[in-house]
């Protein structure tokens, strides 16, 4: 058996490589859960992922010195906010997860097998470019606002290649 979760994380990082990260998970109740209530739990749990997703990226632009994707300079440059993106990941039983909010743990994954990942979660691009400029105007959280306002498009994980090539 394996633990469905969500991976927040951005572009950027996925193209560097995925080491040790935190995933969202249903806590053990929900994922004792059946069939729609289960499909529900996950999908909470795809949004939390989604919304530090979006919140890590800010954070590390603003860490860099700069503030949005609109800002002069390559997409994967020093400070650059890179899209957000959330990868369906199924865990071991075994991995180590605490209490994030009711009804959801936070997992610490060591590392990411690749071949366990189910699929990736994104923002149009028109989407994320909005969030960048609204956050060049009038600050992250705002930014951070509006992508939660928006859906994330579903790819399979066979087409990872192609999409960090599209959004390279």
């Amino acid at each position: 058996m394996s633990i469905r979760c969500y991976i927040p994380t951005t572009l950027t990082a996925i193209r560097r490589g995925l080491g040790s990260v935190h995933a969202v998970a249903p806590d053990v109740h929900g994922r004792e859960l059946g069939g729609d209530e289960l499909e529900a739990r996950e999908f909470d749990a795809l949004c939390i992922a989604a919304a530090l997703a979006a919140t890590q990226s800010f954070d590390d632009a603003a860490a860099s010195g700069q503030e949005s994707a609109s800002d002069p300079g390559p997409a994967d440059g020093p400070g650059a906010a890179s899209p957000r993106a959330v990868i369906a990941y199924d865990a071991p039983d075994s991995s180590a997860g605490e209490d994030l909010a009711e009804g959801f743990d936070v997992l610490t994954l060591p590392s990411v097998d690749m071949t366990s990942v189910a699929s990736i979660h994104l923002d149009e691009v028109e989407i994320w470019e909005e969030a960048a400029a609204i956050a060049a105007d009038r600050g992250h959280e705002a930014a951070e606002d509006h992508l939660g306002d928006s859906d994330l498009l579903w790819y399979d994980a066979s087409e990872l290649a192609e999409l960090l090539r599209e959004r390279g």
